[in-house]
């Protein structure tokens, strides 16, 4: 079971208003643990059963497709336009927010808070690069800054919002350095899909190719990778750290493989969370 019941979820949903919904989540979790699942190769470091023991009643957020990995303890899935994919959320769904710049290729699929995203005109604009942290809390403003990466322009700040004294990273590998591959913990051939991708360039209109895409169950709008960007997240990576400090919230790196900076504590999920009754942890997370 997840931190956050069916219920509440459905109460978020219902009133729609970004504002109304941020509100309810103010402060929520009085000093808990945020535990991040990210879309790093480190992912695959737990198996999924590891982690439901590990994390029952555990406030999770799962950036993209880290969803999959454990559907029924998602809270909050955070998504932009990149990546993109259909999910099922037959067996839970959780709170999703999505983030959207303009001029962004056409994306599908739900959303219950829909974010904007400023596009800056030089990559000296970027969050990574200005590490002006303190301007985009939810409390002064809900349109996004230019991470890159939704960990750095959601992530972060939806944990601070909630109230975290402790944000729990797994998957945050960053990438690879002056390269323009971005790998992943879903990262394998896969025939069929590739079949599909490829009868998929047949259709000229791009919001009809990426619907097709989007029914068919692929993935779509995969992004081109500046090679730099790899090396601005992993020193944003260390602003993040004290920033967070400042606010007393700690930074916590599970990923064995982490590029991130070495200042930040790393520990394994074992050693940082003890399992407890699921009821009780529900208990403790809605007090």
């Amino acid at each position: 079971m997840a931190c956050l019941e069916q219920h509440e979820i459905q109460s978020l949903v219902a009133l729609s208003n970004p504002y109304q919904q941020l509100d309810r989540l103010a402060g929520r979790l009085k000093g808990g643990d945020v535990v991040i699942l990210a879309c790093g190769p480190s992912l695959s470091d737990y198996a999924p059963d590891e982690l439901e023991r590990l994390l029952a009643g555990r406030c999770v957020m799962a950036v993209k497709q880290a969803f999959d990995v454990v559907p029924e303890l998602v809270d909050f899935q955070i998504l932009n336009t990149w990546n993109s994919q259909r999910y099922d959320y037959s067996r839970r769904r959780p709170f999703i927010i999505r983030e959207t710049a303009i001029g962004d290729p056409p994306v599908f699929g739900e959303a219950d808070l829909e974010l904007t995203v400023a596009r800056p005109s030089a990559l000296s604009e970027q969050l990574a690069i200005r590490q002006n942290f303190a301007d985009y809390t939810f409390d002064r403003q809900i349109d996004r800054p230019w991470g890159p990466g939704v960990l750095y322009e959601i992530g972060f700040y939806l944990a601070l919002h909630l109230g975290a004294g402790r944000i729990i990273t797994l998957g945050w590998d960053v990438g690879v350095r002056a390269s323009s591959i971005m790998p992943h913990f879903y990262d394998r051939p896969n025939p069929r899909k590739t079949a599909l991708l490829h009868r998929s360039m047949a259709i000229r209109s791009l919001h009809e190719r990426n619907r097709f895409r989007h029914d068919a169950g692929v993935l779509y709008n995969k992004p081109r990778i500046i090679a730099d960007e790899v090396d601005a997240c992993i020193a944003a990576s260390e602003g993040w750290h004290r920033y967070l400090q400042e606010q007393g919230v700690e930074l916590i790196v599970v990923s064995s493989g982490s590029l991130v900076s070495p200042s930040i504590r790393r520990a394994r999920l074992e050693d940082l969370i003890v399992p407890e009754p699921v009821a009780a942890a529900v208990q403790r997370c809605q007090a």
